[in-house]
């Protein structure tokens, strides 16, 4: 005797897949070789407290099929890194622009819009929160008077190797560079973050000009980019890399850091800490700082110790 069908079938197993781009509520999940369009459970909005979005570009996630193409987001994997800022506008949530990345490279130009160090020191920040190693990318070389000699380029190449990061001058334009940044990207994770306008989807479309991202001109009266990005897209690399080409971030502030943990996020600064006389001196006014000593005796630039206290304004700020 036949037995009959199991009026309740058991559910269909869970799957792993990759976020690779969300719309609005939707998420584009690469599963295997296929892209699906799934919503994610309710459930993992419940609860978020101060967090913005719950997912995030470059998390693994767990799904259940439909069998029609269709299914929905079950749970968000631990992430074993992200990338994350305080949500524009007031600043009270935690938005996580990528996750589980192995490297930002923060990209910037010299000119057309030129380069703006504090912007790079709150990135910087941010990955030395997260232990995320960072690549300091400056585009458009090919602007200054005398390309790679162009006194610019050289002091701000000097000014942030000094301080032990890497930094790579390129030109999208004419190629300049650009086998050297194809080859850091290989079998990483790799974000791309900077203003709009510096070139990042151009240098993405050098690297590899088969992913034909659109791009955009500066702005001649502001000398800022137009955003071309208008969503964090997770790109297939022929090395085996992936890379997120984010939208143009103007601000960068951070989520959460209590005053006293902002110096920790400056590489030059960090092992003067204990130094101090104080355990919670903040290094504005109090005596026997060590360093504002290092900073008189120009072992710190004004330049990393005014974003310092930018970064430093913005914790007090938070915890009013």
């Amino acid at each position: 005797m036949t037995a009959d069908p199991d009026p309740n079938p058991s559910s269909p197993a869970p799957v792993e897949g990759l976020v690779i781009r969300i719309d609005s509520k939707r998420c584009h999940v690469e599963i295997g070789d296929e892209v699906l369009l799934l919503s994610p459970r309710g459930k993992l909005f419940a609860g978020r407290g101060r967090i913005k979005n719950p997912i995030a570009v470059g998390d693994r996630v767990r799904v259940t099929l439909d069998g029609e193409g269709g299914g929905s987001i079950e749970e968000v994997l631990p992430r074993h890194s992200q990338l994350a800022r305080a949500s524009a506008g007031e600043g009270k949530m935690l938005q996580v622009l990528v996750a589980n990345l192995d490297q930002a490279l923060v990209v910037s130009s010299i000119e057309e819009p030129e380069f703006r160090p504090q912007l790079v020191d709150r990135i910087l920040a941010g990955c030395e929160h997260e232990e995320i190693g960072a690549v300091i990318v400056i585009n458009k070389v090919d602007l200054g008077h005398g390309g790679l000699a162009d006194e610019r380029v050289q002091t701000w190449q000097t000014f942030y190797e000094k301080l032990g990061y890497e930094v790579l001058a390129v030109s999208a334009e004419s190629g300049l560079g650009v086998d050297v940044l194809h080859a850091h990207l290989a079998e990483k994770l790799t974000v791309f973050c900077g203003l709009s306008g510096v070139g990042k989807s151009s240098l993405l479309n050098a690297i590899q000009p088969g992913l034909a991202l659109a791009v955009g001109e500066v702005s001649e009266k502001w000398k800022e980019g137009r955003h071309t990005t208008t969503h964090s897209s997770l790109l297939r690399l022929d090395n085996g890399g992936h890379v997120v080409d984010t939208p143009g971030i103007r601000n960068f502030g951070l989520f959460g850091r209590e005053p006293r943990e902002i110096a920790h996020l400056f590489v030059e600064m960090r092992p003067l800490i204990s130094q101090c006389r104080f355990q919670d001196c903040l290094h504005t006014h109090e005596p026997r700082c060590a360093v504002k000593q290092a900073l008189g005796q120009g072992d710190i630039t004004q330049q990393r110790y005014d974003s310092y206290l930018e970064l430093l304004a913005d914790a007090e700020k938070g915890r009013l």
